[in-house]
């Protein structure tokens, strides 16, 4: 009997790509699971203004686009996508152009992301400080729409306290976690 594929897709973040600790983990962790990992890397081909996200968005969604057009979606049983700041917005666009069905992990999504927040098919990890996403409007739009969310205090985009670098480690942890329970 042939094996039931699985594969974890990993969209970096503007400043954050897949080598850095919440994606690197993801990665690490689908993969003792039997997922294949595909680790997509824009950052290399952005040239625009660094501080217009949409605007990144819209120049890596060429390459996000035919790099998973290589991807034969119907070979995997289940997919999911983790994707950090930018790329929740990316792994939502490619859901949707490729007319699949994946499971999320969006870590501090923004605002573009919160319309390909689905119920039962995704958790969004953020920090109570996250300037890209107000944490009163991703907590009330979570409860309307019933999607699991967690939020750590004392801690912005990065998810990382930078005052105690122990309090970063147990953070990682917690999501490392959450990546083994997904």
């Amino acid at each position: 009997m042939e094996e039931e594929k699985k594969l974890v897709v990993l969209f970096p973040g503007r400043n954050y790509s897949c080598d850095k600790p919440l994606l690197y983990y993801a990665g690490q962790v689908f993969r003792t699971r039997g997922y294949d990992v595909i680790r997509l890397n824009y950052n290399t081909i952005l040239k625009g203004d660094k501080e217009n996200v949409e605007g990144l968005i819209d120049e890596a969604w060429p390459y996000v686009r035919d790099q998973l057009a290589k991807v034969d979606f119907s070979a995997y049983r289940d997919i999911v996508f983790v994707s950090k700041s930018m790329g929740t917005t990316l792994a939502g666009r490619a859901e949707e152009h490729f007319n699949i069905i994946v499971r999320h992990i969006f870590l501090t999504p923004i605002k573009s992301a919160l319309k390909y927040m689905r119920t039962g098919r995704c958790i969004v990890i953020a920090g109570k400080n996250d300037k890209m996403l107000e944490e009163r409007r991703l907590r009330i739009y979570a409860a309307q729409e019933n999607i699991a969310l967690k939020q750590f205090d004392d801690v912005g985009h990065s998810l990382e306290c930078f005052d105690d670098i122990s309090v970063t480690f147990a953070i990682l942890m917690v999501i490392v976690r959450m990546y083994n329970e997904f």
